[in-house]
């Protein structure tokens, strides 16, 4: 089971690892892309993020990524 959210231009996909630990990562979509969020088929540029460890549920892997993506050493 997973769970795709589109925050700010990044593409963040929380995924089960299968002992119940909820993992989460995002890639930067490409302009047009970010635009259809097209799933997981999206076209992406370089830019990744991934949590360092698991989380009890799939929103605090999403909202990690997410305070990851609002702080000021990954905006431009």
């Amino acid at each position: 089971m997973e769970r795709i959210v589109l925050h700010k231009g990044f593409l963040i996909r929380a995924y089960e690892d299968g002992s119940g630990v909820w993992l989460a990562e995002a890639n930067k979509l490409l302009g047009t892309e970010a635009k259809k969020a097209a799933g997981t088929e999206a076209d992406t540029d370089v830019e990744y993020i991934a949590t360092p460890s698991g989380h009890p549920t799939p929103e605090a892997a999403i909202d990690f990524i997410r305070q990851m993506i609002d702080s000021p050493s990954t905006t431009r």
